[in-house]
């Protein structure tokens, strides 16, 4: 049996230079391993990531190659993880056959929750290479288990972003019906297509200085209007705002490599600036200065040109923010933010650094106030022109602090406003631990109960068809209301088969955006249906008085919901609303036992009713708030 002796001396001194060697190389295994179970526990508290950085921050230079991982010892941390991720991972399958209607247990789920039983066993015994390989075959006939239909039925939003490089190569609007056709195929409704990119928009401008030369001689976005129209998806112009150029870019259009792109080439004065006077970040894409009054008019004029010409849906806020800032990088120093925050203060910013901790901090408060300044603009000049319009933002999920700090991005305020209507989270990660852990719940954490829609954005560039189901059916699992695959341009047919199943009833073509409480009912319904052998049978540990009240409890609540789709007004939504966050207030409380054996399945249950929740206010602030209004307005013109 391995003692702890065997690697470090008690009074703290390592025993020799192998045991030095092997810490100093597993270090960053350590590292993440501890940052995963610290998250996990913050979460459970309820205090999310605020506090912490991600090991991925941490100098790696110091922390020498890892050797493989087979040929390490598992060490408690890392045990703690790996037995965390397969639990949830049992819980993400276990959801999806319930859905399927399956409620026989798993082959592969028994032997997985087995192997759980057996692992610190093994892990005493020493066998960490047969440990470490069981588990991942257990992790690849896990994915296998997932049922085919796992992701049919649910109303969702099932976006794509539709890159610049997949406009440009199909050449036509014949060649990009070929990507719409696919795109329909996987069960996409909503399409962000890249309008404007790098300062170029994709179509003929009278606005912008030049149309993207890859795109002259047709009409990408007119075309795309007309595919999507036929093909019954929404269609939302993704532009790109104060993100102005890309050095990447400008090999691809012939341009010299310092070209600063179409808008600043003509108009300088409006560039972004590092403190020394630079317009190119290390990210190589210049950037407007968001303080400039002119800036902001000319977005804006540009905005209005695609929603006046254009039958789109929707508005989709890329590079909504300043260039990234770490160390000596520095932004923000356009004239305009220096001669705004020097009339303000009486400070020229480049003189203070961030050792002048008031001055600094309230420099960095102006700078996200110029970018909050603009969202608020977009919402108020822009709506009354589609009184339906959709606004989103893809935004970085980073804890508050560091987005504050290093991009000026105060998203929390924009939801909670009500100024962005859907959350984009650019959640990207191969891993679905990673994309949960250090991804989607801490921006899940920030959102709080603002009444925008969450869709955390699904990368599927080099993503198994076992990986990407993962992650759907983990999107699936949180209070969300849809997702977004990134990007169409790495869209493969195995993508497409896996994702047909989204399509394939009736259900699946409800938008909650646009039919919020029919979508409500629909959903909970759905999860009717998943409670009902259970509540019928003897699965849910259940008796007497608990089960009649649960019971008594799903048909008052299922009854206020189809009267709120039938009668949508403010009374029925209030009685509606009292009674779904009172369920979801005791579900945990019926379920309080059930939850002691399957945990991820009770949770996974009320972030299905806080998904409801947030459907539902969004319907209350978009469709009876603004009905309220009217009827106000049009008594004021009497």
């Amino acid at each position: 049996m391995r003692k702890s002796a065997d690697f470090i001396n008690l009074d703290g001194g390592i025993a020799d230079g192998v045991q030095l060697r092997w810490l100093l190389a597993s270090g960053r295994i350590i590292l993440r391993h501890l940052w995963l179970v610290l998250v996990s526990i913050l979460w459970s508290m309820g205090l999310g990531a605020q506090t912490l950085t991600t090991p991925d921050d941490i100098d790696r230079d110091n922390l020498g190659t890892p050797p493989p991982v087979t040929s390490l010892p598992i060490n408690t941390l890392e045990a703690i993880a790996m037995r965390q991720e397969l639990q949830d991972l049992i819980g993400r399958v276990e959801s999806a056959l319930i859905t399927a209607k399956n409620n026989n247990e798993n082959t592969m789920v028994a032997e997985a929750k087995a192997f759980l039983k057996q692992m610190p066993s093994l892990i005493a015994q020493g066998k960490d290479v047969q440990v470490r390989s069981q588990w991942e075959q257990l992790r690849q006939n896990l994915w296998r288990a997932y049922p085919t239909d796992s992701l049919a039925s649910l109303p969702e939003i099932r976006a794509i972003w539709l890159d610049r490089g997949t406009i440009v190569a199909a050449k036509s609007a014949e060649g990009l019906k070929v990507i719409f056709d696919r795109m329909a195929a996987a069960g996409v409704n909503t399409v962000f297509i890249e309008a404007v990119n790098a300062g170029y928009p994709i179509y003929p401008s009278s606005v912008a200085p030049e149309q993207n030369p890859l795109t002259k001689g047709w009409d990408p976005l007119a075309a795309a209007v007309k595919l999507a129209r036929e093909r019954k998806m929404e269609i939302h112009a993704w532009v790109w705002v104060f993100g102005a150029g890309n050095r990447r870019h400008n090999a691809i259009v012939g341009k010299d490599a310092n070209y600063p792109g179409p808008i600043l080439s003509q108009y300088p004065q409006w560039a972004d600036q590092n403190i020394r006077g630079g317009i190119f970040p290390p990210e190589n894409k210049p950037f407007l200065d968001p303080a400039n009054p002119q800036v902001q008019d000319y977005l804006l004029r540009l905005y209005r040109e695609i929603l006046t010409r254009y039958d789109v849906d929707g508005l989709h806020l890329d590079y909504i923010r300043y260039p990234r800032q770490s160390g000596w990088h520095s932004a923000g120093y356009g004239e305009s933010s220096r001669s705004g925050f020097k009339q303000l203060t009486g400070v020229d910013p480049v003189q203070i650094t961030p050792n002048d901790r008031s001055l600094w901090w309230l420099w960095t408060q102006y700078r996200s106030e110029q970018v909050n300044q603009f969202v608020a603009r977009v919402a108020q000049e822009l709506r009354p022109l589609r009184p339906r319009l959709v606004i989103s933002a893809a935004v970085f999920p980073w804890k508050p602090v560091d987005r504050l700090n290093r991009i000026q991005q105060n998203w929390e305020t924009w939801v909670a406003e009500g100024q962005v209507d859907w959350l984009i989270p650019m959640t990207y990660a191969p891993e679905t631990s990673r994309f949960l852990q250090e991804k989607v719940q801490p921006a899940l954490n920030s959102m709080g109960s603002s009444p925008g829609l969450f869709l955390p954005g699904v990368l599927i560039k080099n993503v198994t068809e076992g990986e990407l189901l993962d992650q759907l059916q983990a999107v699936r699992d949180l209070p969300a209301g849809g997702f977004s695959l990134f990007a169409a341009e790495h869209l493969n047919l195995k993508h497409e088969e896996l994702l047909k199943h989204t399509r394939s009833t009736p259900e699946a073509k409800i938008l909650p955006h646009r039919s919020p409480f029919q979508a409500a009912v629909i959903r909970y319904e759905f999860l009717l249906k998943e409670w009902e052998p259970f509540l019928r049978g003897d699965k849910l540990w259940l008796r007497g008085n608990t089960l009649q009240e649960m019971r008594s409890k799903t048909k008052s609540l299922q009854s206020a919901l189809i009267s709120l789709q039938n009668n949508p007004t403010d009374r029925e939504y209030q009685i509606a609303i009292t009674a779904l966050k009172e369920f979801s207030q005791n579900l945990p409380k019926w379920l309080r036992l059930e939850s002691l054996e399957h945990p991820y399945r009770v949770n996974t249950w009320v972030n299905r009713l806080t998904a409801i929740e947030r459907i539902m206010q969004y319907g209350e602030r978009t469709l009876i708030a603004n009905r309220k209004e009217g009827i106000r307005a049009a008594q004021t013109d009497r």
